[in-house]
């Protein structure tokens, strides 16, 4: 990106954050609460805009598992990795091991996992085609990838995506597609049936799912939708959070083999200079690891699938118009206008409900949403009585649209 091109992008950034923060919509500060209710402005709202989808924060196992770490290790356990790591790494990337079905390396963050691995994964000669709405953090890792081929491609166009891979795939070339297991800003999955055909039919192909909005909440032992939908391809790695829904810290990054695990526990940049997770969240990702391998936690699984069925079937019968129609807990009301975004949840949010305003960069600049997201801290009635309300104020607004362009 030239300079003047990131200097314009920088003041649109900057002006549209502006602009939510004089509306009250971002840079807050919760007051109290972390779970069904936060308090923000004096204002007690139910919480629809937590990631915790599986609302394990409070779980007694996880702060029982955070407790113990503090006692025995203290608040920071102040080594590089490459030197000395706390025993609490061995025992969680067992416990991952078991959870993901293959070789798990934990990282301090999704992000710095990305980091370590595709600069590792990924050769000077081969080619990397990402999505265009791939986490923002898969894009700032393919800047490592100095004098490696890198290609946006549009969202979930798996025709595009082919005849990509088919070009590079002609020359001999090994192609990665990078995409989100979850799109975080749409709520839709990636296309994994479509996917597992194109790696059947261009043995060249690799994939790398950034599947941190998965994690918990779909599939065995909450290993997320790429493992359960491709965990048994030699040519798949998927980045998981141990934060979100696994309500830790960290994340993992859930290989094909132990030499590839090495490799990157050996040679990535952030395994070796960036800092470890300390005691008290390794203590409460270990103690969340153990909570998923729990005969009890498919329960659990099944609570936010009941509230992601409520919510998603009233969406349905109200007619909004969202970005997907996937049943994953995250969903996204789209506008035409910033504005009328803007203004929908600041009436929201004076109804006693929280929820989030999205704008360019999260999404496109002509699709300012309402983001919501569903955890198991709401109620079924509350989940029932948040997307009746939300139709309320959304209802007058798409009228208005319409309106307007027949006008036009």
């Amino acid at each position: 990106m030239s300079k003047l091109t990131r200097e314009r992008k920088n003041k649109t950034v900057n002006r549209i954050l502006e602009e939510a923060r004089s509306s009250g919509l971002v840079c807050n500060r919760a007051e109290s609460g972390n779970g069904p209710k936060c308090t923000i402005g004096g204002r007690v709202l139910s919480n629809f805009g937590s990631c915790s989808y599986m609302a394990l924060e409070t779980h007694p196992a996880l702060r029982a598992g955070a407790t113990a770490a503090l006692e025995e290790y203290g608040t920071q356990f102040s080594f590089s990795r490459a030197y000395l790591e706390a025993p609490l790494y061995g025992e969680l990337e067992a416990a991952l091991d078991t959870i993901a079905g293959r070789p798990c390396l934990v990282a301090a963050s999704t992000t710095l996992a990305h980091l370590a691995a595709l600069p590792v994964l990924i050769n000077d000669d081969d080619v990397v085609l990402i999505d265009q709405f791939a986490h923002a953090s898969l894009h700032m890792a393919t800047e490592l990838l100095k004098g490696t081929v890198v290609e946006r491609v549009r969202h979930n166009r798996l025709d595009f995506l082919e005849d990509r891979i088919k070009a590079y795939s002609k020359a001999g070339r090994a192609v990665w597609y990078l995409c989100d297991g979850v799109y975080s800003m749409l709520g839709d999955f990636a296309p994994f049936a479509a996917l597992r055909e194109l790696l059947e039919r261009y043995p060249q192909l690799h994939l790398y799912i950034d599947d941190a909005h998965a994690v918990s909440w779909i599939g065995k032992y909450g290993r997320g939708v790429a493992l359960k939908e491709l965990g048994d391809s030699e040519r798949v790695v998927a980045a998981l959070s141990l934060n979100k829904a696994f309500s830790g810290a960290g994340g993992a990054l859930a290989l094909p083999s132990e030499a590839l695990r090495r490799r990157i526990r050996n040679c990535g940049g952030t395994m070796v200079f960036s800092g470890p997770i300390q005691p008290p969240m390794l203590g409460a990702a270990l103690a969340s690891a153990k909570l998923h391998l729990d005969p009890s936690f498919e329960a659990l699984q099944h609570e936010l699938h009941e509230r992601i069925r409520i919510a998603r079937e009233a969406i349905v019968r109200h007619a909004l118009p969202v970005a997907t129609e996937d049943w994953t807990p995250i969903c996204m009301v789209q506008f035409d206008s910033a504005e009328r975004a803007r203004r929908t949840v600041n009436e929201i949010m004076a109804r006693g409900f929280y929820c989030c305003y999205s704008a360019f960069p999260a999404v496109p600049m002509d699709r300012p949403s309402v983001r919501f997201t569903l955890s198991r801290h709401n109620d079924l009635n509350e989940v029932a009585r948040f997307v009746e309300t939300l139709a309320e104020v959304v209802r007058p607004r798409v009228a208005q649209n319409a309106a307007a362009a027949v006008a036009f």
